[in-house]
């Protein structure tokens, strides 16, 4: 469902993709906004409960070695898209040892198109 660099990971609990326009704008002498669009631009937000520490450390591993550019292929309508982005913010939870395996609760990352 989700591959970084190439390398599918382990599926997020969570997608959310997000479109935005890219814009010059500015008012001309009567007043009227003026506006360009230069581009439309994604984010993805990817969001994965209770995660291994193991499959963490993939991803993040995955997103360091390959910065501060790379492939991102995920889900979208109509199938499955491919961006170069980076990755914004990465947020962490709390992580919990259970069967002497480290879990953390929560974990998310936003891809953003280059």
């Amino acid at each position: 469902m989700l591959w970084i660099a190439g390398v599918q990971v382990k599926a997020p609990s969570d997608i959310k993709v997000s479109r935005y326009d890219l814009s010059k704008s500015r008012r001309n002498a009567a007043g009227d906004m003026v506006m360009d669009i230069i581009a439309t631009k994604r984010t993805v937000e990817a969001t994965w409960k209770y995660i291994l520490d193991t499959d963490l450390q993939r991803i993040l591993s995955l997103i360091e070695s390959h910065k501060p550019f790379f492939t991102l292929r995920y889900p979208d309508v109509g199938g499955t898209r491919e961006m170069i982005c980076y990755a914004g913010d990465r947020h962490m939870g709390l992580w919990y040892t259970i069967g002497g395996v480290r879990r953390w609760e929560q974990f998310s990352v936003t891809f953003i198109e280059r």
